[in-house]
């Protein structure tokens, strides 16, 4: 019987489709296969047509298809059909290759058949494997580079320590009032001091993956962080609110590590202000459920946008024309490493609220239960 021109032209459609069309019957035979199901399997469709369809698939589900069909007519209970997945598919050569195949089912005169769409996915997963190794190249060589820098440093740092306590001597020896200097030359010499055990830190972190932890007050911590960053901040034109509202912060952290989160935390509020008028900060510590310790970082800024949102802590993604995109991807390494959560949600008031939680040491839990 002569083929009507409606069922010609459909023939040809699905023929002629970019990804590979299966029919099957209830019982799983194979009724068609189009141009791109024979490219994909290496089948001629004379070769498959009658048999079952999972002469295309991979043990085990080469074994168990028939039982998912039958439990499927019988139940109703549907793991690929009207749903889709990525699986794999088995070629004529029996190689196996990636794809994301999608089962529609239908009826034609009281008779039910399923329709299998085959989409390869092997160039997107090539694709996908190409730019982890990139990915993981570069960050191989941003640890090296940093471990490099992190050694580097250490004489130039020595370097000007050394300078300022021959400036100082020299004051005192030339009889010059050194009040004022002596409280400048002071804070610098604590700032050097301060990068010099943030690269040993950092150094520790890239060779060893872990770093030295003791009990401190989080509070005294991240009083100490926003005391240096008071300077900026004030420069900049902003506000800062600082709240320690945690009565129980006792943690156990790597002092100038959670240190360093705060800084970034804070420096990236300061700069997300810059084209505001309203620029207001306010870091604050208080203690939630399950024995945590939580601190805010909130600005009246312009907001996440949507295209960093989702990819925000990963690793080079930056809003700044200048940035390198690490500081966040590093501060979050440095919460999870303390066994802890870092995480940005918007200011109901307009801005951002960074936040991150810490536990606090079992001994301080345990005294927090027994009083509460």
């Amino acid at each position: 019987m002569p083929m009507s021109k409606d069922a010609a032209f459909l023939a040809a459609v699905v023929n002629g489709a970019l990804d590979g069309i299966v029919s099957i019957d209830e019982s799983g035979r194979i009724l068609s296969f189009n141009q791109a199901a024979s490219k994909l399997f290496g089948y001629a469709p004379e070769e498959v047509i009658g048999q079952s369809v999972a002469v295309l698939m991979p043990e085990p589900h080469r074994s168990e298809h028939e039982t998912y069909l039958r439990n499927y007519l019988t139940t109703g209970e549907a793991k690929i059909i009207g749903i889709g997945r990525q699986v794999e598919g088995r070629r004529k050569d029996g190689f196996l290759f990636p794809i994301d195949l999608g089962v529609a089912e239908i009826q034609v005169d009281g008779r039910r058949f399923f329709i299998g769409f085959i989409h390869d996915l092997s160039e997107r997963r090539r694709f996908e494997a190409h730019m982890r190794e990139l990915h993981a190249d570069r960050l191989d060589l941003m640890e090296h580079m940093t471990v490099g820098l992190a050694h580097e440093l250490k004489q130039p740092l020595a370097a000007i320590t050394a300078y300022l306590n021959i400036l100082s001597r020299r004051l005192k020896e030339q009889h010059v009032p050194t009040e004022i200097g002596d409280e400048v030359i002071t804070k610098i010499t604590e700032q050097v001091f301060r990068v010099s055990e943030i690269m040993d830190n950092v150094r520790q972190f890239m060779t060893r993956g872990a770093t030295e932890k003791s009990p401190q007050h989080l509070n005294d911590v991240v009083r100490t962080a926003c005391e240096f960053t008071d300077a900026i901040a004030r420069e900049a034109g902003v506000a800062t609110t600082v709240r320690l509202d945690a009565a129980d912060d006792l943690v156990v952290i790597n002092k100038v590590q959670i240190q360093q989160v705060v800084v970034n935390l804070k420096r990236n509020a300061i700069e997300a202000m810059h084209v505001c008028q309203q620029r207001e900060m306010t870091v604050s510590t208080r203690s939630v459920e399950g024995n945590m310790i939580r601190v805010d970082v909130v600005d009246t800024g312009p907001g996440l946008a949507e295209s960093v949102r989702s990819r925000l802590f990963k690793p080079f993604t930056t809003t700044k024309p200048q940035g390198l995109g690490v500081g966040l991807s590093i501060s979050r390494s440095i919460v999870e490493d303390h066994h802890g959560k870092l995480w940005a949600e918007d200011n109901p008031g307009g801005g951002t609220i960074f936040s991150f939680v810490l536990p606090m040491t079992p001994e301080t839990a345990r005294i927090r239960w027994v009083s509460g």
